[in-house]
């Protein structure tokens, strides 16, 4: 929603993606949020988004944008951990980011690097409809409350 809201198609985005090196990291840091309001990994209702600096280079945004929501995802797989959940090997992409390449190999080095997992992966879902992962949740919490 972050990027159509920017104006990004999803043609831009495999085009400008293609020239970004995922090893490298962009020296732009955002809070890509539609609105205010941040419910994970921090509850803030009052968290703003953080859009700029803009800088000239669509290319060059997009790759600070995709670094940001890494780095963001990487604290929410720590926030998990400090409640006692392990630590991922590998995670599962759904979603329109699910088709970008560059995208995920990022993800994999910065969830690597953070967590101190070398051997995380970042992989696309079989089925990468967003709303099947919260069909499976719902589905395994309502089994999970059938036996209870």
């Amino acid at each position: 929603a972050v990027f159509r809201a920017l104006g990004f198609s999803n043609d831009e985005l495999e085009e400008l993606s293609s020239h970004i090196d995922p090893e490298e990291d962009s020296l732009l840091e955002y809070y890509p949020l539609v609105k205010t309001g941040e419910r994970f990994p921090l509850a803030d209702s009052e968290k703003k988004p953080v859009l700029e600096p803009v800088p000239d280079s669509r290319q060059e945004y997009l790759h600070g944008l995709l670094q940001s929501m890494s780095n963001i995802e990487k604290e929410g797989f720590r926030s998990l951990k400090e409640l006692g959940a392990p630590l991922p090997t590998i995670v599962w992409s759904c979603g329109g980011g699910s088709n970008n390449r560059v995208w995920s190999q990022m993800r994999q080095r910065i969830l690597a690097k953070g967590l101190g997992v070398s051997d995380i992966k970042v992989e696309k879902a079989d089925n990468t409809e967003a709303s099947y992962g919260a069909a499976l949740l719902a589905a395994a919490t309502y089994a999970t409350s059938l036996a209870s």
